[in-house]
């Protein structure tokens, strides 16, 4: 076949809008790579990041990474081990997870493409590869030397196998997803998540119970998986071989972490017998939801049907609407159900089952629930509103720390994944897509982050979700403009253009930031917000203060008392470490029935009263700790003359007068 001059030429106008992107991909791939690296080893250790290079250096004295202490640190384990290797071939130990991690940040960008590709064609992977290079938070994390990065590429190429398996029914893929589940889990606890993954191919695959013989060798390599990696995650190895290590008196109900205003003590259905009139009037709610089982049961053929259905009503007896909206989605994204079906007359009793639910529990919370008191109506009408949408939690761990962190792209990124998903629940698709398969993937791991409880609420801990978010998002984007009848070539971009363009508009895309990713002003977050800082890694400059420390210390005449992690790695004449009882990290640091702390090696001081004999002992004491919380320990330690010498960032470094000074002793 000969293709003539004017066939060539109308052939190259469709191929130029995906070069052009595919150009612009790669400019920004080097642009990226440039960022990631660049003064990589400028920045001083964040704490989350000391806890890794000292393990490392733990692993390169021990073999294991043990504690002098005893114990075990294994989070992020694998990266432990690698950054050891790498520091034994020449890298410095406290940059070393940082060049591993910029590694990985890159290795993940391929499987960003693949998986936009398989989702919405070559022009949605080189968008998303764009996208990930240049984003501030993709870099900003590549340049932690924590395991998050890694974790993102190692769940990216944990998806491009899990489409192979189910979308292409490529049986050699299920040992490659068996592996990667492992090295994610030896890398961060979201290790879980990946073996909570696998179970998803059963429930996108078949509609029945009648499962073949085939199937159950990998059902029982997938259990087995979640057994061992629930295990591993679950188990404090710090405590192990050490003695007790917290003091016998210690009471961790006094520790100072703050309640969320959001959470309420206990949710309203666990409390209802305590009202007897109400309880009485959940009985008719009952009867409604036991006539639409009528309609579950007819599904009884179809078990995930029903069995999701169920689940559905279940959530709203416990007043829980938000995950009636999830499931009832997830029904129709695994075609358990069609969208159809949900609307038809047949469903109608589920809906007034919902209803009755919903009428009960409002006018019950309504009259018996009592807000806390000094948060003013908008915030009391918050707070109770979040007991219908508080499980899974996606307002306290996704829709709160972005709103503070990222609003712009947090609430374009979920008002384009809503379009999406709509109208992805509205195909009628005879075949499972990758698109679909993705999007099931995305909601069920978006919720088990949510309802997993971490230790703050942070953007973090769905960082690893980022990259899926812009595939769909894009890939929302690409559909949209395809059904607006555009030429081929036009369509492709206008899809470039609508992409890129918002992108641009986003708080995620800083040109200067990325410029100036190792000025200090960057490095220490200057001018952020406490929610902004968070996002991208609180760091604090303890070169500067250790520096500080070396130029005005006199000898051993003079006592060094630090309140924050990671200074002892630049200032090794530290004398003791302080935290608090009653503060919520005294349980992660305390060793030996609190007698020394497991990080430093150093004496610790768990009192005002110990800190105040400590000074008393010496001749001069230096604290250093961090300034929000001067205010609450002053005030106990006057008579030595507090002095605030300096202020560097976040940090403060006090001054006391010691000797024998007279005096009662803080309590």
């Amino acid at each position: 076949m000969t293709i003539s001059k004017r066939d060539d030429c109308e052939a190259k106008p469709r191929e130029t809008p995906v070069a052009l992107v595919a150009g612009i991909a790669v400019c920004a791939v080097v642009a990226g790579t440039f960022v990631r690296f660049k003064g990589l080893g400028s920045a001083p250790l964040a704490v989350d990041e000391y806890f890794i290079v000292r393990s490392t250096q733990n692993i390169l004295h021990h073999g294991w990474p043990e504690f002098d202490c005893g114990g075990y640190y294994t989070r992020g384990l694998l990266l432990q081990y690698l950054s050891a290797l790498l520091t034994l071939l020449g890298a410095a130990v406290d940059t070393s997870p940082r060049i591993l991690c910029a590694m990985s940040s890159l290795c993940a960008l391929p499987a960003a493409f693949i998986l936009g590709r398989r989702t919405h064609g070559s022009t949605v992977g080189w968008l998303v590869v764009a996208v990930l290079s240049l984003s501030v938070w993709e870099v900003e994390m590549a340049r932690f030397g924590r395991m998050y990065a890694p974790f993102q590429m190692v769940f990216l190429w944990y998806l491009v196998f899990f489409l192979k398996f189910t979308i292409d029914r490529d049986a050699r893929a299920v040992w490659v997803m068996a592996v990667l589940t492992i090295v994610g889990s030896l890398l961060w606890e979201g290790g879980v998540f990946l073996a909570l993954a696998n179970f998803l191919p059963l429930f996108m695959r078949r509609s029945s119970t009648a499962l073949p013989r085939r199937i159950w060798p990998y059902l029982a390599i997938s259990a087995a998986l979640l057994a061992l990696v629930y295990w591993f995650e679950t188990t404090d190895f710090r405590v192990l071989g050490d003695s007790p290590p917290l003091p016998r008196d210690y009471d961790p109900s006094l520790t100072s972490e703050s309640m969320d205003l959001l959470q309420a003590p206990l949710p309203a259905w666990m409390t209802l017998a305590a009202h007897p009139v109400w309880l009485a009037g959940f009985l008719p709610v009952l009867v409604v939801c036991g006539l639409s089982l009528r309609w579950i049961w007819s599904l009884r053929d179809r078990v995930f049907a029903a069995v999701g259905l169920l689940a559905v009503l279940g959530a709203a007896l416990i007043h829980q609407f938000l995950a009636v909206a999830v499931l009832l989605a997830l029904v129709v994204l695994v075609r358990a159900l069609s969208w159809r079906e949900l609307l038809s007359r047949d469903a109608r009793l589920l809906y007034a089952a919902l209803t009755a639910c919903a009428l009960f529990w409002i006018a019950c919370l309504g009259s018996t629930w009592q807000a806390p008191a000094g948060l003013g109506a908008a915030r009391d009408t918050l707070v109770f509103a979040y007991q219908f949408v508080s499980l899974p939690d996606l307002v306290g761990e996704v829709f709160r720390p972005w709103s503070g962190a990222i609003p712009i792209t947090g609430a374009g990124l979920a008002l384009v994944l809503g379009i999406g998903l709509w109208r992805v629940i509205k195909q009628d698709e005879s075949g499972l897509s990758a698109q679909r398969a993705l999007w099931v993937v995305f909601l069920c791991l978006l919720i088990a982050a949510s309802a997993s409880h971490p230790p703050r609420h942070e953007t973090r801990y769905v960082f690893f979700l980022y990259p899926i978010a812009l595939i769909l998002a894009l890939s929302t984007v690409a559909a949209i403009v395809e059904t607006l009848s555009f030429a081929r070539h036009a369509a492709t971009a206008m899809t470039i253009a609508l992409g890129l363009g918002a992108f641009s508009l986003t708080d995620d895309f800083k040109p200067r930031h990325l410029l100036e990713i190792d000025n200090p002003r960057t490095l220490f977050r200057l001018g952020l917000t406490p929610s902004q800082q968070s996002h991208l890694v609180v760091r604090d400059d303890t070169r500067a203060v250790a520096h500080w420390l070396r130029q005005h210390e006199a000898g051993d005449a003079d006592v060094v008392i630090t309140a924050v992690q990671g200074l002892q790695f630049y200032d090794s004449r530290i004398n003791f470490f302080y935290v608090a009882r009653n503060d919520y990290n005294f349980a992660s640091y305390a060793c030996r029935r609190g007698a020394i702390d497991r990080w430093s090696n150093l004496p610790l001081l768990q009192s005002p009263a110990a800190v105040d004999a400590a000074i008393t002992a010496s001749h001069r004491t230096f604290l250093v700790t961090f300034s929000d919380h001067l205010a609450a320990l002053l005030p106990q330690l006057l008579l030595h003359h507090p002095s605030v010498v300096s202020t560097i960032g976040n940090l403060s470094i006090v001054a006391f007068e010691g000797g024998s000074a007279q005096h009662t002793p803080a309590t």
